[in-house]
């Protein structure tokens, strides 16, 4: 008979990698645990990171909680968990806990964290769902089936302008809204989410094509003079943004 699993080696056994761990490591970055796994704690240099965080840079979000849910009874399950829902499909809202709620239609959503730690209304919506209980809308394990990505800095928008078919200029695509289109015949989810005055968008794609989709955009950021960075620059561009002014 298989001897049961406490919970400390169940959670060892359960820690995820990003799709693009080995790329991470064969470029040198220094990595840190985070909820989930191993992720990047600093790319190049701690200067360089900031650096880029500031003009142009990526940082790997793979290990982002993330969940969906899909149903014409999906916004009601939802707000029975306090999760407040966009006006409508291709917004998304913030909510005060870091969870970024993602509409793509008028009946299904994508729960996103964006901070450090895991939205505790998002967990209890995902660990409560049962099919038996809930014929009206169902979990999408957006978690296994997606990568995230986020492209930062004041030339964010013009770099990615060049890979997608989308005005994202701040006039026609606003903080907050979202396209879903094409990056090199790839589909991809695109979320504008800034960081105070600094632009930043979230890239969701199949986690299959991450590492194509990773060296088509390192490649263009460095043509624009970005590079990639790691966590810990990206974090503390978050904290700055939430800081009282």
């Amino acid at each position: 008979m298989m001897a049961s699993l406490d919970s400390n080696v169940l959670e060892t056994l359960l820690r995820r990698r990003s799709p693009l761990h080995r790329l991470h490591l064969s470029a040198g970055a220094s990595m840190i645990e985070t909820e989930l796994g191993p992720g990047v704690g600093i790319y190049e240099s701690e200067a360089a990171d900031r650096a880029a965080a500031a003009q142009l840079g990526m940082v790997d979000l793979c290990l982002q909680a993330r969940v969906g849910f899909k149903g014409a009874g999906s916004a009601d399950y939802l707000q029975s968990f306090s999760i407040e829902v966009p006006t409508g499909p291709n917004r998304a809202r913030l909510l005060s806990d870091g969870l970024l709620v993602n509409q793509l239609s008028f009946d299904e959503f994508l729960l996103l964290d964006t901070l450090e730690q895991s939205s505790k209304s998002a967990r209890a919506a995902s660990r409560a769902w049962t099919m038996d209980e809930s014929k009206s809308c169902y979990e999408v394990p957006r978690q296994d089936s997606h990568g995230c990505l986020a492209i930062l800095g004041v030339d964010a928008a013009q770099t990615l302008a060049s890979l997608i078919s989308v005005d994202l200029r701040p006039d026609q695509f606003e903080d907050l809204q979202i396209a879903q289109t094409l990056l090199n015949e790839v589909s991809v989810i695109l979320i504008r989410q800034d960081l105070g005055l600094v632009p930043n968008f979230l890239l969701l794609a199949d986690i299959s094509a991450m590492e194509y989709l990773w060296a088509v955009l390192l490649d263009a950021l460095q043509v624009g003079g970005g590079a990639a960075l790691g966590l810990e620059a990206f974090r503390s561009l978050q904290a700055a943004a939430k800081a009282p002014s």
